[in-house]
């Protein structure tokens, strides 16, 4: 392993959270880790990158770096200021959001570089159900984790992991061999997106709107406090391959005249099987509100004048305050 993958044992006394491009969007930040009930004596929050440039919490962003609770790899943005500041440490560098970094001292900009350059390329947090991969942009399509993070120092591996888009822009769903699941930000998308075990959480590109927050033990995507439906449909998938695979071994207990290992496997099938129909009561549902939101645009574009406007602030009031309405509001209103 490199120096530029950082290794997080299991938090066995908190839990791991794992948060999209912050962009100095400390508000949302902070709203969206107290809705979580967030504890920063046992828990961590773990960074995918771009924590700086285009927000206003430009001080308490760059806070963040010290604290002992927050970890974060490097993303695209820190990249561009490092080799920018490289080049000329006197330029007055702006670009992409970087306007806040005209009104830092002199003196103070050369201890913010050395932080920034000293992020990690790639994170990997230990948790009991497996490694959880870290990386501000993307995996090449097909490698290993392991591979990958073996590979940090080759400049086209690390190009990818800081600024690659392909496995969300063409939409791969075969995911990283070798991991739990990873974690990316980078490119802008209007919800938390699924392609295999890679969980896409760039969710505002530091623009208005709530952070997405992914928590490791939960296995779970919050905004603002809520859960979000993941792409269920993956993971009940991977819940019905573990009950089929522990039925299996459980035929196999009971034909060898094993009771006491039966029955622990029993009990093993029977949580197995709560959760599989817990997950299909949220993948039902979420199938119910997908149809009822079709509806409700079908309708709406059949209306015309102020029927319409109606219809229109109807339907973002059943939305307020999500990413539905945001988009509802940019596309027709």
């Amino acid at each position: 392993m490199t120096s530029k993958l950082l290794h997080l044992p299991k938090n066995r006394h908190g839990r791991d959270f794992v948060v999209g491009d912050i962009h100095f969007k400390t508000t949302d930040l902070h709203r969206g880790l107290q809705a979580l009930g967030f504890d920063r004596t046992t828990d961590r929050l773990i960074a995918v990158g771009d924590v700086i440039d285009r927000g206003p919490g430009v001080l308490d962003g760059l806070k963040l770096l010290g604290e002992p609770w927050f970890f974060s790899v490097q993303g695209n943005h820190e990249r561009m200021l490092i080799d920018a500041y490289q080049a000329n440490p006197q330029a007055r560098y702006s670009a992409h959001g970087a306007g806040w970094w005209m009104t830092i001292a002199e003196d103070s900009k050369g201890m913010i570089i050395d932080k920034l350059r000293s992020l990690p390329i790639a994170i990997q947090i230990e948790s009991d159900s497996g490694a959880v991969g870290v990386v501000h942009a993307d995996v090449p399509a097909g490698m290993p984790w392991l591979t990958f993070v073996s590979q940090l120092d080759n400049s086209a591996i690390e190009d990818i992991a800081l600024w690659g888009r392909d496995r969300i822009v063409k939409h791969y769903r075969e995911g990283v061999p070798g991991v739990w699941r990873v974690c990316t930000g980078h490119t802008w998308i209007p919800r938390p997106l699924r392609l295999g075990n890679v969980l896409a959480l760039d969710i505002t590109g530091g623009a208005d709107g709530s952070l997405a927050i992914y928590s490791v033990q939960e296995d779970k995507i919050y905004i603002e406090g809520v859960a979000t439906t993941i792409d269920q449909a993956e993971c009940l998938t991977e819940q019905l391959q573990a009950l089929e695979a522990r039925a299996a071994t459980l035929k196999t207990t009971v034909n060898g005249n094993k009771l006491i290992e039966a029955q622990l496997m029993a009990a093993e099938l029977d949580s197995v099987a709560k959760r599989v129909n817990s997950m299909w009561q949220e993948v039902r549902a979420g199938v119910e509100e997908q149809q009822r939101l079709t509806n409700a645009l079908h309708g709406l574009s059949l209306a015309t004048g102020e029927r319409r406007s109606a219809k229109l602030d109807e339907l973002c009031a059943r939305h307020a305050d999500s990413q539905i309405e945001g988009l509802l509001r940019r596309l027709l209103g």
